[in-house]
């Protein structure tokens, strides 16, 4: 059967581990690089814990390299009161057995691309996009090596979760945002308009905890974690944002939108972070606005019954 290579560029976060989980269960990914960059928490922690989902999928043959420590321009802000002190609340932190890469993401993302075909390889990025846009100013012939872009990022309908305006990940380096999303390489967004229409609502954990092994047991205590934290700032089950990028790869079908031309706003006022899609039939993004829940929980129960 063939594979998707991909690349995954992370800020391990609750709903980054989850979205590991998915990745590193499918049979149908070719995860060639986890890259991690500061976040939701800072980047000593992401790159642990993107270590330690390897460590519990059992996939330590994934190379992890740790990638730019704060934003290009703007003061680093962080989500510990979403993802708990050590960025993935529901999870005892162990100094795992992976091993970081001793390249840093940036060269491991340009080396990694260069070594691909054309258009081979995907990447995947559900945090700032601080590593990606480095990587495109340093070398801009990867572009043609990058297949698609798959972004969980950006806010329109729903405004924002960090400010009125502005969605989290964006918000955290607007600079890179709008350096990756002028880049011209093709870019799929699942913004807050998206990924809010998929929660982890009771009926689909419990689904989740009928499946015996210790890894649907691990996807169970993200989620509860992630809904308590969720309830107590939001007063809602908390949404799949980061997993929504997985579950596009692997079934684009349970997702609709149109395609934009997406710019950020880059100013420091009310509006700094702010996504903005104009719909172009022409334009190099696609912006997503609907997303079916049911397929979705459909797909991740799937993947932990085979984990």
């Amino acid at each position: 059967m063939s594979t998707l290579p991909l690349i995954i560029d992370c800020d391990p976060g609750v709903d980054d581990a989850v979205m590991l989980m998915m990745a590193l269960a499918s049979p149908a990914l070719d995860v060639r690089a986890i890259t991690t960059v500061a976040g939701n928490v800072p980047l000593h922690l992401t790159s642990r814990n993107a270590r330690m989902m390897c460590d519990l999928m059992g996939r330590e043959d994934v190379p992890v390299f740790a990638g730019c420590p704060r934003p290009i321009l703007r003061l680093p802000v962080t989500a510990e009161d979403f993802h708990g002190e050590s960025g993935i609340a529901g999870l005892d932190p162990f100094d795992p057995e992976t091993p970081l890469g001793s390249s840093h993401a940036v060269n491991a993302l340009i080396s990694t691309l260069r070594a691909a075909g054309p258009n081979e390889i995907s990447i995947i990025i559900t945090g700032p996009m601080t590593n990606v846009a480095t990587a495109l100013v340093m070398a801009p012939d990867i572009a043609h090596h990058i297949r698609q872009l798959v972004i969980m990022g950006g806010a329109d309908s729903e405004g924002g979760n960090i400010t009125p305006f502005a969605e989290f990940n964006v918000f955290a380096d607007p600079h890179a945002a709008e350096i990756v999303l002028s880049s011209g390489v093709p870019a799929i967004l699942l913004p807050l308009d998206a990924t809010h229409q998929v929660r982890a609502h009771d009926r689909y954990v419990d689904r989740l905890r009928d499946i015996p092994g210790e890894r649907p047991k691990i996807m169970v205590h993200l989620l509860e974690a992630a809904n308590v934290l969720e309830e107590k700032w939001k007063g809602k089950r908390t949404p799949m944002h980061d997993p929504s990028t997985i579950g596009f790869m692997l079934a684009p079908e349970l997702f609709s939108g149109y395609r934009a031309r997406v710019s950020v706003e880059t100013e420091v006022g009310e509006q700094f972070g702010q996504t903005r899609p104009r719909k172009m039939e022409s334009g190099p993004h696609t912006w997503i606005s609907h997303a079916d829940a049911d397929g979705f929980f459909d797909l991740l129960v799937s993947l932990m019954e085979r984990a």
